[in-house]
């Protein structure tokens, strides 16, 4: 049995916290910190340098249109800007649950635009279509030949940079990413070449969101965390996250 002390917030009684039972043979999760993660206030601050870390001297925006009306998107691009890397375009259709559709419109707007890489902001709507379009930007192949039904992956994409609004989805530490095709069916791909290059994780700007947005996304990174604790699999390191989350 393993047990773990428990926060000193805890008044109740002691008790020990295990985790799933293994299956037998079962070996320990192969460990890849896949990315770069800035996490800090003021962190998008980073923005410009990072970029030209990849190289990027024109990416596009894509967000959607709540974050440009709260002026999120704009407080974004105003940093690009004064970085001396001003975006090329800016693309904020982003559905609710992104569509094949936007993943075109995206494409076509990057290849008009002349950007040379992404920056998505926002839930975990824009970053998975900010991966979509990294992806299709480079890709001779349809969308769907890159889904997880038919063990698609991935190849080379632009390079992708992640900022996200939200606190829990995950996306822009993640391989993979959801898009409803033009069949209507929600399909994944899932791929290590999906990760985002890097992540930049401000805390402030989930300040700004709506009260019933961060309630929904809090009890997202929790049910994250207990995903990870009751698992089978075997991850010493995001058993702890996960209980200390």
């Amino acid at each position: 049995m393993i047990s773990w002390p428990l926060p000193p917030i805890w008044n109740g009684p002691a008790r020990a916290i295990i985790p799933a039972p293994r299956p037998p043979g079962k070996r320990m999760a192969t460990l890849t910190y896949s990315n770069t993660c800035f996490f800090d206030f003021g962190a998008v601050k980073r923005l410009p340098k990072a970029l030209k870390s990849l190289h990027v001297t024109r990416p596009i925006l894509v967000t959607d249109k709540g974050l440009v009306a709260a002026g999120l998107a704009g407080q974004i691009a105003k940093i690009l800007a004064d970085g001396g890397i001003p975006p090329a375009a800016i693309y904020d259709d982003t559905p609710a649950n992104p569509t094949e559709a936007a993943v075109h419109a995206a494409v076509d707007l990057v290849n008009e635009s002349g950007s040379d890489g992404i920056v998505a902001l926002g839930g975990g709507s824009p970053i998975d279509l900010g991966k979509a379009t990294a992806l299709m930007a480079k890709s001779t192949k349809r969308l769907i030949d890159h889904a997880g039904i038919l063990r698609g992956k991935g190849h080379g994409s632009l390079p992708l940079l992640a900022v996200p609004t939200t606190a829990g989805t995950g996306s822009e530490v993640s391989n993979g990413f959801l898009i409803i095709v033009e069949d209507g069916r929600k399909l994944t791909f899932v791929c290590d070449a999906f990760t985002p290059d890097i992540a930049i994780c401000d805390p402030e700007l989930t300040l700004s969101l709506p009260a019933g947005l961060t309630a929904a996304t809090g009890m997202d990174a929790i049910t994250h965390c207990i995903e990870a604790v009751l698992s089978p699999a075997i991850n010493p390191p995001a058993e702890a996250i996960g209980l200390d989350g």
